[in-house]
């Protein structure tokens, strides 16, 4: 069990490394992407998928711990948590800034919603009288359930039906990476009547790339955020829960967030790699789509799948 838990948690280094190392110079991008079209191509064939997640964990244990470690020591944070920093830019709509959305846009229930809720049960799960309570019952079902792997084993559409049928209660070979898992944590809140939606994060070099969430707890009139890839939420030095932009400006004034129910896997490793690589570094962008319909969610191209390519609703 101890050499499997092992595994599980190196795996989640090997996206970071890459894209860290082709930043670097040290791997050919070009080399990468044919890399990655043959992965895709072993995983068409179910039969081989578990070749491909062998392949992968041989690959991401040679991105070491202590490799990724170095990385994260040669970036200057000062510079890439700037006080205005560049607008994300959406390269598929010809690198445009960010347009506008509203609340209501992006946290409407669907059809898809009284579903999951349905067949999960998610009534009954979170069946605390608070919605912060019902926010961290849903978290931690989520992360009781399914597993986390940054480099996912297989393209999912974005539709919260499809990925929870994939991963709740499957081996670690089901595990989400943190768009997935972002997506459908906030489809899973909106389910159970929270206003939530899922945050792109990305470095100032957008290089750098992580994905949580926002649901609106209605007993603190805010938004505060939550991570459902390693089970936690984000508060200030008094207790208080925070939001995304909120721990980018703790961050920008030399502070840093406590990180509360930190769990990765099972397990609390990698706990200085994910406030430095997945937080503080990925943070100088934030966004989210521009609404929450099933357009765009049912496509495993990623050129017609669901841009995040709005600026956070105030």
């Amino acid at each position: 069990m101890e050499e499997e838990q092992t595994r599980r948690c190196k795996t989640v280094y090997f996206r970071a490394n890459v894209s860290s190392f082709c930043y670097k110079g040290v791997l050919n991008v070009k080399t990468v992407k044919i890399i990655a079209i043959i992965l895709c191509v072993i995983t068409a064939v179910s039969v081989f998928t578990e070749i491909r997640y062998n392949l992968i964990t041989v690959i991401a244990l040679q991105f070491s711990k202590e490799k990724y470690s170095d990385f994260l020591a040669d970036i200057d944070f000062e510079k890439s948590l700037e006080s205005e920093p560049i607008c994300i830019k959406d390269k598929q709509t010809e690198n445009k800034s960010l347009i506008t959305t509203d609340i209501s846009s992006i946290t409407h229930q669907l059809k898809m919603h009284k579903q999951i809720s349905e067949e999960y049960n998610l009534s009954d799960v979170a069946t605390a009288d608070t919605d912060f309570e019902k926010v961290l019952q849903i978290l931690d079902w989520m992360t009781q359930h399914t597993y986390y792997n940054g480099n996912q084993l297989r393209i999912l559409n974005d539709n919260t039906t499809e990925i929870l049928k994939y991963a709740i209660d499957k081996p670690f070979t089901n595990a989400l990476n943190c768009r997935y898992k972002a997506i459908a944590f906030a489809d899973c809140l909106v389910a159970i009547g929270i206003k939530a939606y899922p945050v792109c994060m990305l470095s100032s070099e957008f290089v750098g790339c992580h994905f949580t969430c926002h649901a609106y707890i209605s007993e603190l009139d805010k938004w505060c955020a939550f991570d459902p890839s390693f089970g936690c939420w984000f508060s200030d030095t008094e207790g208080n829960p925070v939001n995304m932009p909120e721990v980018r400006e703790m961050f920008l004034k030399g502070t840093e967030p406590t990180v509360n129910g930190y769990n990765f896997n099972g397990t609390i490793e990698c706990f200085e790699e994910y406030m430095n690589g997945f937080l503080k570094y990925c943070i100088s962008n934030l966004s989210t789509w521009e609404n929450n319909n099933m357009d765009g969610r049912n496509s495993k191209n990623f050129a017609k799948r669901k841009a995040f390519n709005a600026a956070l609703p105030e």
